[in-house]
């Protein structure tokens, strides 16, 4: 049965997990490609949206997926999911920080905070204050200098968001702070793999025109 039969839903825009009222349901065929760039004649199944309303704030999420008993992908915001290249363990801190990011941007900003620890962890930087580590990811090449800065801009804010200093952690820095964090991991993670699936896709090319 699809995840989404219930509509018990974290809303993405005011962060409730609340009764969600199923308002719209759109059908419409998928075009699929073979690794020859000729269209797909196997038969691909169809893609399913389908419109939520939130109980809470009225606002509306748009959910699609294949019907071959796919997982549902939120399209609609953008930007509250995380590239599966991502690891878990940064992916959770900073969908935890999306749930929150308008009713609290002082705790946004935290679990962002949080999210470049997990980074620091899984890229395997030694222990020390989260200055240090993110100055270690810049020395080794994982991130250049303008990205280090980025990182550095981040994580004042985080102390800000933790402790009662003059500044300030508000909604509109939350989305600057997002697009920092964005930048960061598309540049360690998403980046390469998606040079990756790239090269595969080319491999997979090649081998057909080799049997041809």
């Amino acid at each position: 049965m699809n995840e989404l039969s219930s509509s018990l839903l974290t809303c993405p825009h005011c962060g409730n997990q609340t009764p969600h009222q199923l308002i719209f349901t759109h059908t419409c065929p998928t075009v699929a490609y073979e690794n020859d760039g000729s269209l797909y004649e196997g038969g691909a199944p169809d893609t399913i949206y389908r419109i939520f309303e939130c109980s809470t704030c009225r606002d509306i999420s748009v959910y699609s997926s294949l019907d071959c008993g796919d997982e549902e992908n939120l399209a609609y915001p953008s930007g509250f999911t995380i590239d599966k290249s991502v690891p878990e363990v940064v992916a959770s801190n900073f969908r935890e920080a999306k749930r929150v990011q308008k009713v609290s941007p002082n705790a946004y900003a935290v679990l962002i905070r949080r999210a470049l620890e997990a980074l620091c962890d899984d890229r395997g930087v030694s222990a020390g204050s989260l200055h240090s580590r993110l100055e270690q990811l810049s020395q080794r090449g994982d991130i250049p200098p303008v990205l280090a800065q980025m990182t550095s801009v981040l994580r004042t804010l985080g102390n800000s968001g933790a402790h009662n200093t003059r500044q300030k952690v508000t909604v509109p820095l939350t989305w600057q702070m997002e697009k920092f964090f964005n930048t960061l991991i598309e540049y360690i993670y998403v980046a390469p793999a998606r040079l990756a699936e790239f090269r595969r896709a080319l491999d997979r090319s090649h081998g057909d025109d080799e049997e041809g």
